[in-house]
């Protein structure tokens, strides 16, 4: 028989808010809709049109202290049906040889699990009236998917934030394939730069000097030798796992490259574009004074598309009562931490920014890593029983002292 936890669950995964068009209205009305069941204060704010963001409260017992925020992202990313076993949108519940259910979904893994967690805690929490003494919100924001500046990014600049009064936020944590734990604390700075070359241009039965491209190779060949050295040294000195230890190098991928309308035409203009992602473990000023100077000395044109400050370290030193209280539950569940820093981006970077200590984690360990995947899935098991991990941690932060 099907919990209703479960049935919840699958409710919230069928709502598309896939990209480029999410159903974010969908996502508010049924946060309203838990919330009252539950009994938790609801509010909405839309800091930019028809991207709502949703808070729920879970009033404590001593509402002068710091709250704990509990974020999730309500967005998912676009599928390729085809390409899929089940509907993407359909959260089918497959039983197993094992007995278990696997529930396929986008967002079963990236991050409905954990959104829905959050709700059936603060459920647990209401019915037992085991109350902490904190404040605990949980925040389903839009647009962490592309970028979060329209979500989290704008919301942090608010009144409304900054009543929430937050100490500590655990915020997009990530399933592990092995059996250890990682905590976020911290992110690479993220940037996409276009490289842009002008040039002689003419017939391409001619040798033409000074093109485009000839100008645009050295710098796309400097870039990939820094990649290659970045993957070399990483893959040389892995103690743990490459997922584990990729934080601590810089990414360099060309993602695209574009010039040219005709095969005998030289181009006067050629492009390319980088998405790279600076580790916290080098000056990240450095890197970009590196990659400009690296393009005047070629005569390429530099223009950021996207350029990230230094993100903010969150301490996992147990001096601070939250780090104390965080660990106390994972070891009272059997997982084993590390700290990580996020290869990718997530919205705890605005959230640290802001001045709130966070810590990216999720409990689900021994599965593939399906984020963004075909046929992701989250196994049932696992999502019942962070419902107890969750619930625990709510309770913990919320009463730290």
């Amino acid at each position: 028989m099907e919990a209703q936890s479960v049935t919840r669950f699958r409710k919230y995964l069928q709502i598309k808010s896939v990209h480029p068009n999410p159903d974010y209205w969908g996502i508010v009305e049924f946060l309203k809709e838990q919330a009252q069941e539950i009994g938790l204060e609801f509010q909405v704010v839309e800091c930019v049109k028809n991207k709502p963001i949703v808070v729920l409260k879970l009033a404590g017992t001593d509402p002068s202290l710091q709250s704990v925020l509990f974020n999730s992202h309500s967005d998912v990313v676009p599928v390729f049906e085809e390409n899929w076993k089940y509907p993407p949108f359909g959260a089918e519940r497959v039983k197993q040889e094992n007995g278990d259910y696997h529930i396929y979904a986008r967002g079963a893994q990236d991050m409905k699990m954990a959104g829905s967690c959050y709700l059936e805690a603060m459920r647990e929490l209401k019915l037992s009236g085991k109350i902490p003494k904190r404040n605990i919100f949980a925040l389903y924001v839009p647009d962490e998917e592309i970028g979060g500046r329209d979500g989290m990014g704008s919301f942090v600049n608010t009144a409304e934030f900054k009543a929430l009064n937050a100490g500590f936020d655990i915020d997009e944590g990530i399933n592990s394939s092995n059996s250890t734990t990682v905590l976020m604390n911290s992110e690479r700075t993220l940037c996409w730069v276009k490289l842009i070359a002008h040039g002689n241009t003419g017939h391409g039965s001619q040798f033409i000097e000074g093109t485009a491209i000839e100008k645009l190779l050295p710098v796309v060949n400097e870039l990939m030798k820094f990649r290659e050295q970045q993957l070399n040294s990483l893959n040389n000195n892995i103690k743990t796992t490459k997922m584990e230890e990729q934080g601590h190098y810089t990414s360099v991928n060309l993602t695209m490259l574009d010039g040219g309308k005709q095969a005998n035409v030289v181009p006067a203009t050629f492009s390319a574009v980088f998405d790279i992602r600076i580790t916290p473990d080098v000056n990240y000023i450095d890197f970009f004074n590196w990659v400009e100077k690296l393009a005047a000395d070629n005569g390429v044109e530099v223009e950021y598309i996207t350029r990230d400050d230094a993100g903010v370290v969150t301490s996992l030193d147990e001096s601070d009562i939250f780090i104390k209280a965080m660990n106390k539950v994972c070891k009272s569940f059997n997982l084993r931490t590390v700290p990580f820093i996020s290869p990718g981006i997530t919205d705890a970077r605005y959230v640290r920014k802001a001045g709130v200590p966070a810590v990216g984690l999720n409990p689900v360990t021994n599965i593939p890593l399906l984020a963004h995947d075909h046929n992701e899935y989250i196994r049932e098991s696992d999502f019942i029983s962070s419902i107890s991990f969750y619930s625990e941690l709510m309770s913990e932060l919320g009463n730290a002292s």
